[in-house]
């Protein structure tokens, strides 16, 4: 038996909105089912046989298949589920760095518990299978960009195994578009000089890339000869917590814009709260809804402004305020906006960083959030609506998770 040091396993849920709704409503099981509000979060791969796509309005969705099922979404059972299926991951693994629908896992000498890697895979399948009820596509590999490779190339509910050495011929034959960091543009790019594969893309020396590319040029090398140095990190700070989403309906109200974006701030925060960060900058993305000449999906240019915050700090009044600032500098035009975010930055454990003579005001609004968290954590969000968001209130729907977004961001 082959040992497995070095090795890293990539775990995807297949279709994941889709497949948990699937698994909760036996009678959707084998039928195009979408979930998503405006547009597509995640689709069936019955609805993908109909051309159906993350991100697709659902509009367009609608005419390309009028018998899918169409479903806002449960959230909250996702994140659910989600967890219940890390569960299982975490025994196959001595680590797990974690995403929302993904995770990465070091199995590297687990041979002796679970079989070579491919029967490692099948068996992590199964019992994912067995406990939680949602499919899974496992791929594995010496390092975690090939494992990604490799789980995609095995969607829907297989298990590819890249052995040492076989990266080159593994990645050759692939679209160079298939390569992480290889967006829209770059692909564009790229078969501009006829570079189609990620063996066409071989051919240019790490120079040429830099110069075209700058530094991602250097990534795009190392690549697409399936070197990724890039390490797990379970359990290490995030680099960002962010929360965004589109309106509904285009606006200029003031009043919802702040609303709108108190209340994804205090989502995110909440998160860091969670995970006893304390948060030390932040940056704010809003887009207009006017095209500029030439149209599409290209044309709605976010405008983004970022701030260090005076110290880092789990409190949202404190954040909310860098971010009126920075909305005042950014919305200047009488024009409606359509999509808007928040980014915390600067992350940091909060051990080690706390003030032995805080302001007693300070104190109080420490054991506020407390409070609030404890309560929305027993009995849900929406238990409690505060400060800029309560204007909101009767504009948007609401259930236990708090308000119904059109497009809501989940954050990893």
């Amino acid at each position: 038996m082959q040992r497995t040091e070095g090795l890293i396993l990539h775990v995807d849920v297949d279709a994941f909105f889709a497949s948990a709704e699937q698994l909760l409503v036996p009678s959707l099981r084998g039928r195009p089912v979408v979930v998503g509000s405006g547009v597509i979060a995640s689709c069936s791969y019955e609805a993908r046989r109909f051309g159906l796509r993350a991100g697709m309005p659902l509009q367009e969705a609608r005419r390309a298949c009028p018998s899918a099922v169409f479903l806002a979404g449960r959230y909250p059972v996702y994140r659910g589920l989600a967890e219940a299926v890390w569960a299982v991951c975490r025994r196959f693994t001595c680590g797990l760095e974690t995403y929302l629908d993904e995770a990465y896992g070091d199995a590297g000498g687990m041979e002796a518990v679970h079989g070579d890697p491919p029967a490692l895979g099948r068996k992590l399948q199964r019992e994912v299978g067995a406990e939680v009820g949602l499919p899974v596509s496992v791929g594995l590999a010496s390092n975690r960009m090939m494992a990604r490779i490799a789980s995609s190339s095995a969607k829907p509910g297989g298990v590819a195994w890249v052995r040492p050495g076989g990266e080159d011929g593994f990645l050759a034959a692939l679209p160079a578009a298939k390569l992480p960091g290889v967006g829209p543009k770059t692909a564009g790019r790229l078969r501009d000089m006829n570079i189609r594969t990620v063996a066409d893309l071989r051919v240019l020396e790490r120079a040429a890339l830099r110069s075209m590319f700058g530094r991602r040029g250097e990534v795009l090398y190392d690549r697409c000869r399936g070197a990724d140095p890039r390490r797990l990190r379970p359990g290490a700070v995030p680099r960002t917590i962010s929360r965004e989403t589109t309106f509904h309906h285009p606006t200029c109200d003031r009043r919802e814009i702040r609303g709108m974006l108190c209340y994804l701030l205090e989502r995110a925060m909440r998160a860091v709260r969670q995970g006893g960060l304390l948060a030390g900058g932040v940056e704010l993305c809003i887009r207009y809804d006017d095209l500029p000449s030439g149209g599409g999906q290209a044309g709605w240019r976010p405008r983004v402004a970022g701030r260090q915050l005076p110290r880092p700090t789990a409190e949202d009044d404190e954040v909310f305020a860098a971010v009126e600032e920075m909305l005042g500098r950014l919305h200047r035009r009488r024009v409606a906006l359509r999509h808007v975010g928040v980014v915390l930055t600067r992350l940091t454990r909060r051990g080690g960083t706390g003030e032995l003579f805080a302001p007693a005001g300070r104190v109080r609004r420490r054991s506020l959030y407390r409070a609030i968290d404890r309560i929305r954590d027993r009995w849900g969000h929406a238990t409690i609506v505060t400060g800029p968001s309560i204007d909101l209130l009767g504009r948007l729907e609401r259930n236990d998770y708090g308000f119904v977004l059109r497009t809501p961001s989940l954050t990893k």
